[in-house]
């Protein structure tokens, strides 16, 4: 199994942490994440994570039984960064808000979270004037010109709003190093479960599982003494060594550890560390 960066999740070749350092900021921000958002390969509200400071992360749909954010959304000075008639440009908010809220999902996604959150929709709106061209440029598909990723939105929010621009470049820039990284990747190598199969060593054949225990293949297998299914693994010591099939339900969280695409990540109390992240 590869090796992963603790701080931002990316396989070590892959890392973004070198000078990638927390900024800070006087606007508190708040990133509601969709949970399929969690999925994808380059997650930019992670990156937006470990990129501030003054930053929370919360993952869900509907938060009306989550008592940090309502207490967040029923705070002063709360308010969203989301477009469309009614927003205020960043760089002409007027306080400047203490909290800003980010929705990271789809387009889609989006319009339902605010839907089912009555009390998210009706917040103040903030939006961004640019020009800027999406750093997802290559990899993903934008559904208009002007859309942005989390980070690059929220980095050029917090620089109108703090009249600051330079000190949240770096946000952008790392994120842009993960796309440029992803799409090299994908340029020079190709997906194992393509590659013909001439030359290729032969492969093992899949342990099969002791008679009797559950999930160790079809029925017809275990009855006619067949190998186990490629799709069935052998389980802990624990737990008697029964089978338990593999797939998208097998990736569910356990106690203690947070599993996202397939990767065990130990939650912590103290923020993880990165050999090639800056000092502070």
């Amino acid at each position: 199994m590869r090796s992963t960066c603790a701080r931002c999740l990316r396989p070590t070749p892959f890392c973004v942490c070198a000078g990638l350092v927390p900024a800070p900021s006087r606007t508190r921000v708040v990133l509601l994440q969709h949970p399929r958002e969690a999925r994808l390969a380059i997650c930019s509200a992670w990156l937006t994570r470990i990129a501030l400071e003054n930053v929370e992360l919360h993952r869900g749909v509907r938060f009306d039984d989550h008592p940090r954010v309502r207490e967040l959304l029923a705070g002063p000075g709360t308010a969203l960064l989301y477009p469309g008639p009614g927003s205020i440009p960043a760089g002409e908010a007027s306080p400047t808000p203490r909290t800003l809220v980010v929705l990271d999902a789809t387009w889609l996604q989006a319009d339902r979270m605010l839907r089912d959150n009555p009390g998210l929709a009706a917040l103040p709106r903030i939006g961004l004037v640019h020009r800027q061209e999406s750093g997802y440029t290559g990899l993903r598909r934008e559904p208009a010109e002007g859309h942005l990723s989390t980070i690059e939105a929220v980095a050029l929010a917090l620089g109108a709003l703090e009249r600051e621009p330079a000190r949240f470049a770096p946000m952008a820039e790392a994120f842009r190093r993960a796309v440029r990284l992803q799409l090299e990747a994908t340029r020079t190598r190709r997906n194992p479960r393509h590659r013909s199969g001439r030359g290729a060593p032969p492969r093992a054949a899949p342990p099969a599982c002791p008679p009797g225990r559950r999930g160790s293949g079809s029925a017809s297998s275990r009855r006619q003494g067949r190998p186990a299914s490629s799709t069935a693994r052998a389980g802990p010591a624990s737990s008697g060594g029964a089978c338990a099939p593999l797939g998208g339900r097998d990736r569910v969280a356990r106690r203690g550890v947070h599993l996202r695409r397939g990767w065990v990540i130990p939650l912590a109390p103290t923020e993880p560390t990165c050999p090639s992240a800056p000092k502070t």
